[in-house]
């Protein structure tokens, strides 16, 4: 699986999972550490911060939790 798709299956999984299940946000989380770790990027980067931006808008999260705070929790383990 290649960046671009591992990234569009993270998506998926946060569409399908919700952020409100305790379990869905863990997942995605360990989700999008694993896409970090494997293709080597850094938590300050563009690409990060992009990939994040897609995440949360495609997911829908804006009416669940803040950017800011989304963003807190997703980068927890790679910086």
């Amino acid at each position: 699986m290649n960046k671009k798709e591992f990234l569009n299956y993270i998506i998926d999984c946060a569409i399908c999972c919700g952020w409100e299940d305790c379990h869905g946000k863990d997942q995605i989380r360990a989700l999008f550490t694993s896409w970090c770790l494997i293709f080597h990027i850094d938590a300050d980067t563009k690409e990060c911060d992009d990939a994040l931006s897609i995440l949360y808008l495609r997911a829908a999260m804006e009416e669940v939790i803040e950017y800011k705070d989304y963003e807190q929790f997703m980068i927890e383990f790679i910086v």
